[in-house]
């Protein structure tokens, strides 16, 4: 769970009922006010009932209301300068780059808790056992794919990557060679990214899926999970960029282990690159 209850809060706020998200809102909203405020009182203001408060605390993991006082009173100083809340019209840009700021820092805090060990130690022996490596996402995550792609080419490993659905699908079905598929999807719902990993499944290829939620469809089938840090909602699309840095970060991380466990030979072909390129 992310250090401030507030991005735990609106990233939650898809997943709750209607009377939680309602009262969600407006705690989002009065913030402040909340760490004064009793269950009694808190219920009343907002219009909605003590059970539905205490209903609220456990659906967002905390331990009861007292817990929600606390952790938004550790939260304060960003309440006051509401850093959690979207970009506005005319905003300072001083203001948008605390904001992002806030949020970024507030998803890798998030990534690094989510993101298991165990999980990126497995993806590294999947990357060793594999002959051929698949990366496949779409939108903002199609640029983590193609990130993917690069990095791993760059010290000698072989790696499928294409933008089109149709071609990557293919590629999983004709190619006989021991492979591994990186299935990107922030919310894990997409489509075309669940049936490509549902035809890796049906082949024998592993599959790495990188998501923020294990309970995902693609989640569900993975071999592997790399979880993120949800982006959470905003009307301004920042939540698609945060969700594409830590995506990312979680690359950079799997890249940066795999070239400590493969130092020597890994240092000796990114070298091998520079002096190409330098060339052109």
């Amino acid at each position: 769970m992310p250090n401030n209850i507030l991005f735990v809060i609106q990233e939650r706020l898809g997943s709750l009922s209607n009377a939680e998200k309602k009262l969600a809102e407006w705690i989002l909203q009065h913030s402040a006010e909340v760490i004064h405020m009793n269950v009694t009182t808190l219920s009343q203001k907002a219009k909605s009932s003590p059970a539905t408060v205490v209903r609220l605390c456990y659906s967002l993991g905390l331990d009861g209301f007292t817990d929600l006082k606390l952790k938004l009173s550790t939260s304060l100083p960003q309440i006051t300068e509401e850093l959690h809340t979207d970009i506005v019209k005319d905003e300072e840009i001083s203001q948008i780059k605390k904001k992002l700021h806030f949020k970024v820092s507030n998803s890798f805090t998030e990534t690094m808790s989510k993101l298991d060990d165990t999980m990126v130690e497995r993806t590294m022996a999947m990357m060793d056992e594999a002959q051929v490596i698949y990366t496949y996402g779409i939108g903002a995550s199609g640029l983590v794919a193609e990130d993917i792609y690069q990095k791993l080419t760059r010290i000698g490993k072989n790696v499928f990557f294409s933008k089109d659905y149709h071609l990557t699908a293919t590629s999983l079905v004709t190619n006989p060679s021991k492979g591994v598929l990186f299935a990107i999807s922030n919310s894990g719902e997409k489509s075309e990214v669940i049936h490509l990993g549902k035809i890796a499944k049906e082949r024998g290829i592993d599959l790495v899926v990188m998501t923020n939620s294990k309970k995902s469809t693609l989640g569900k089938i993975a071999d592997v999970i790399l979880e993120t840090a949800s982006g959470g909602e905003a009307v301004l699309r920042s939540s698609a960029s945060s969700s594409m840095l830590v995506q990312l970060f979680t690359v950079d991380i799997l890249f940066s282990a795999y070239a400590s466990r493969h130092y020597d030979s890994t240092i000796e072909r990114l070298s091998q690159s520079k002096e190409i390129v330098k060339k052109v």
